[in-house]
């Protein structure tokens, strides 16, 4: 009786999620989403004294998309986002679309272990994109002007490596930063994704 009790127990335990023991983790820190070699965005996201969240999206200045393949990435931009919110454990930043427009793109964080995260782009079907905790110094790249990279081939774990020296978050409002301008007024606000499937209709 005692020993059937015990494999009980035991399967009760390992049934649990891998994040229940680790009080300690937190979705605080820079987050990269990759695909093999390649990294295709870094985010910052920084949990403020009063529990709102401060973050930042560093990502290429030129990209064309649709949500499952990138190509034709270049440069690096880094921009804020107009609002941030925060509930059951999922951080929301929505960033202002293309100027001219009334599109935003909304991105909801959610941690699974303390170096594992998926990010949720609203508007976007399919999965969410796995993301891997990086360096604050992480660049974007390297990209290949010839290939296609697939969401498919995205890295889901990777192993993390402390910094050397202690590497704390700057304050984001400290930073050179401005949040992006809105295309439009916020009666007329919509959230729509500015990853889309039309640059593909000429392939």
């Amino acid at each position: 009786m005692v020993a059937r009790f015990l494999i009980i127990l035991a399967a009760l335990f390992i049934g649990q999620p891998a994040l229940a023991d680790d009080h300690d983790a937190t979705l605080e820190g820079h987050w990269a989403f990759r695909i093999d070699e390649a990294t295709i965005f870094v985010f910052t996201l920084q949990e403020e004294a009063d529990g709102s969240w401060a973050g930042a999206w560093s990502r290429p200045e030129a990209i064309d998309s649709n949500g499952v393949i990138f190509r034709d990435m270049s440069g690096e931009q880094t921009v804020r986002p107009m609002v941030t919110a925060e509930r059951d454990g999922v951080v929301q930043l929505t960033f202002a679309g293309p100027e001219g427009t009334r599109r935003n793109d909304v991105l909801q964080f959610r941690l699974l272990e303390e170096n594992r995260a998926e990010l949720n782009y609203v508007g976007i079907p399919g999965d969410p994109y796995p993301l891997i905790r990086v360096n604050g110094d992480t660049p974007l790249g390297p990209f290949d002007d010839i290939r296609i990279y697939d969401r498919d081939n995205a890295v889901i774990e990777a192993e993390y490596v402390e910094p050397v020296e202690a590497d704390p978050l700057e304050p984001l409002q400290d930073m050179a930063l401005a949040p992006e301008e809105t295309g439009a007024g916020d009666d007329e606000e919509s959230e729509v994704p500015r990853i889309t499937a039309d640059f593909l209709e000429g392939l």
